[in-house]
């Protein structure tokens, strides 16, 4: 059956998907409509695949511009297989209520959480219920609040520095160019996070556990982001059946999971042991400590101690990694941008402190905003009701029998998407929405009933209970990491054009070059 499956995702048998989604239909004669059936659809779906081949042949977002252009905010796309139909929202009002108010009854889809389990681990971001989320947050923000990142600053730094160190001399002993960053910011921001929340060091990146949590993360985004990677999406959101089977491309997404639970995390723990019978860790703050005490102690398991290291190291080094590569990429192109930054940056006496990374250096932070604006490391958020509600509209939407409605009632069971980087693009809001522009930061916004209520007005680490809780460290070893990359190097345009795709975050491949994965190439010379 396995070997059956994995010919499917590869080959892609039209004839059984075509007989699957024909008894779907026949079916569909008998079943009740749908609530949401008089919403506005968009033109063009597909027999098979409904709208959302158009969503993953697109870059990320461009489909959902469209619809929103010809719609509105508020509309329903047709799911491949015959799945009901999924509620596509773009309304701040609507967003901020399911994000902020009522999170706990839209959880994620059963598509999205076996694949959260899966990349990072069952974790923060894989549990679901407000008491279980409440508990495990409550174990990990303490050594995540502002206090305590800002007590990380030298760690940050001793260990953004080790991989810069390593970086200007690669460049000084004449590499080839262009050179793709991310091999680079990965490796700045594992360092990171291995120091200051798990006292490990990674050797900046060279250590042999970190060169197979990269390439594993590497392989998995290769798969994820091809043709293959769509269908498998595909076929669990109508077959969620299939989570469970050993389907190389469904199985591949756990690569660099499998890689830290099986090495380092079980390194991590072994090491720790002593310390924790002594009572040494009840005073440090990292988030390690922490959870070795919590599992000493009896609040969570052991398999919940390697599910949360997983969690953290993953996504602690992920996100930045593509944020700082996207800043750089666009500095390669605007070197205008580029020297303004630096110049600011120069214009500090002495090595910027954490306080002036928060407050005093506004260029630096427009330049952060504008990347995570253009480039979220979630392009999507996919939710699914689990008990009836209504969700109110800011914006009314007219129905396809002329009535106008401000609210949307949703069933036990409704896939509701919010399109982030549709949203951080769209023209309504934003002037020259595709242009890379830091200094739209530094001058009044758009109206604020237009905006997200997120950080910076954007979704880029998510909104309200179940925000990132991550996002201080995420913002200040970005600072760090870029800064130290300017005050020696500049970055010039490859003259190479990338293309978007999603393999679970947002990643950039390079035009007509398939074969390189996961790229964003540069060229870097000596300051």
């Amino acid at each position: 059956m396995a070997g059956l499956l994995n010919d499917t995702f590869n080959s892609t048998p039209v004839l059984v998907i075509l007989v699957l989604v024909i008894v779907w239909r026949l079916s569909a004669a008998f079943r009740r409509k749908s609530v949401l059936e008089s919403l506005p659809v968009p033109s063009g779906a597909e027999f098979v695949w409904g709208h959302e081949k158009q969503v993953f042949m697109n870059e990320p977002g461009q489909a959902y511009r469209k619809w929103k252009s010809e719609l509105g905010l508020t509309y329903r796309i047709k799911a491949a297989f015959g799945a009901p139909d999924i509620l596509v929202l773009s309304d701040p009002v609507s967003i901020a209520y399911i994000l902020q108010k009522k999170i706990y009854d839209y959880h994620h889809s059963r598509v999205v959480r076996p694949r959260v389990a899966r990349l990072l681990g069952k974790g923060l971001g894989w549990v679901e219920g407000e008491a279980e989320h409440k508990r495990m947050r409550r174990l990990v923000s303490p050594s995540l609040s502002p206090e305590n990142v800002k007590s990380m600053s030298s760690d940050v730094r001793v260990a953004a520095l080790e991989v810069v160190d390593q970086f200007v001399s690669h460049v000084q002993s004449g590499a080839e160019k262009p050179v793709n960053i991310l091999d680079w910011t990965s490796k700045a921001t594992l360092n990171v996070i291995g120091r200051v929340a798990f006292l490990h060091d990674f050797q900046a990146g060279n250590s042999p556990e970190a060169k197979q949590i990269l390439g594993g993360r590497r392989r998995s985004v290769s798969r994820a982001a091809k043709y293959a990677g769509f269908l498998t999406l595909m076929l669990l959101r109508r077959f969620p059946i299939l989570n469970d089977l050993p389907i190389a491309a469904i199985q591949s997404q756990g690569l660099a999971k499998v890689a830290i639970q099986t090495g380092v995390a079980r390194e991590l723990i072994r090491r720790n042991q002593d310390i924790v019978k002594n009572g040494d860790t009840k005073a440090s703050k990292d988030l390690l400590s922490r959870l070795l005490v919590a599992h000493a102690a009896g609040d969570i398991s052991e398999e919940e101690l390697y599910e949360q290291i997983s969690t953290f190291i993953v996504s602690g080094h992920e996100t930045t990694t593509q944020t700082l590569g996207f800043t750089i990429y666009e500095l390669s192109r605007h070197p205008e941008i580029q020297a303004k930054l630096r110049e600011e940056l120069a214009a500090v006496k002495g090595e910027p402190t954490y306080d002036d990374f928060q407050a005093r250096l506004p260029y630096l932070e427009a330049v952060l905003r504008e990347t995570l604006r253009l480039y979220p490391g979630l392009p999507y958020i996919e939710r699914v009701a689990t008990v009836p509600d209504s969700i109110p509209l800011g914006e009314p939407v007219k129905l396809s029998n002329g009535e106008v409605v401000s609210q949307i009632p949703v069933l036990p069971g409704q896939v509701v998407v919010i399109p982030c980087i549709a949203i951080h693009r769209m023209d309504s809001v934003w002037e020259d929405p595709d242009v890379f522009r830091p200094e739209r930061w530094l001058k009044d916004l758009p109206a604020s009933e237009k905006l997200c209520s997120g950080w910076a007005n954007t979704l880029a680490f998510s909104d309200g209970p179940r925000n990132c809780v991550g996002y201080r460290l995420a913002i200040f070893q970005y600072k760090v990491i870029l800064t130290y990359l300017l005050e020696r190097l500049k970055f010039g345009d490859a003259g190479m054009d990338i293309t978007l795709k999603i393999a679970s975050s947002l990643q950039a491949w390079v035009k007509d070059r398939p074969e390189l994965g996961g790229c964003l190439p540069v060229n870097v010379d000596l300051l």
